[in-house]
């Protein structure tokens, strides 16, 4: 993992502030948790750590690299997104391996690592499925296992957790943390 260092960052939707001066470090291999209310910020900050939006103002540090306008694939960065952001016409397994995919990663290797991603997040039963026939807990997992199979130096997680059940939910806490 990586450190990351935000310095006076700052977004505002038209007259609207999003997020306001905000300064934070978090020190390699931490977690950080943000929370707040509905509208505070948190989701439009972890989208301008992804790169997916742009500062008014400020920078972003992943490492001792100044990431604030590279491009996202640039960034090394596994995002989870709320809505899940899943492909609906792909399998399960597909879409935890698109990343993958994408990186020219081969078939048996990438197959490799999906069947162990799943596995760990308990949906390795439903890789040949598709996304449109599991539940929202279920696709919530599918999401969290395409960031996890990336490797990369930073995991950004948007509400991880929100659609599982209790004991499953007390399960990825620990997953995340480890």
């Amino acid at each position: 993992m990586a450190s990351v260092r935000l310095e006076h960052l700052a977004r505002s939707f038209g007259t609207v502030p999003a997020v306001r001066d905000l300064t934070l470090e978090v020190p390699d291999g931490n977690l950080l948790c943000m929370v707040g209310p509905s509208g505070c910020g948190k989701t439009t900050t972890l989208r301008m750590v992804a790169g997916l939006e742009t500062p008014d103002a400020g920078n972003i540090w992943i490492g001792e690299r100044n990431v604030t306008r590279l491009e996202p694939r640039e960034r090394q960065i596994g995002m989870m997104f709320q809505g899940f952001a899943l492909y609906p016409q792909m399998s399960v397994g597909d879409n935890i391996g698109y990343p993958l995919k994408v990186r020219g990663l081969p078939r048996p290797e990438r197959d490799k690592r999906v069947f162990e991603v799943a596995k760990l997040l308990d949906i390795e039963a439903l890789v040949g499925r598709s996304v449109q026939q599991i539940s929202g807990g279920q696709q919530q997992r599918v999401a969290l296992a395409r960031a996890i199979i990336q490797r990369p130096q930073l995991y950004l997680l948007d509400e991880p957790i929100s659609s599982l059940d209790a004991v499953l939910r007390s399960t990825m806490r620990g997953e995340i943390k480890r």
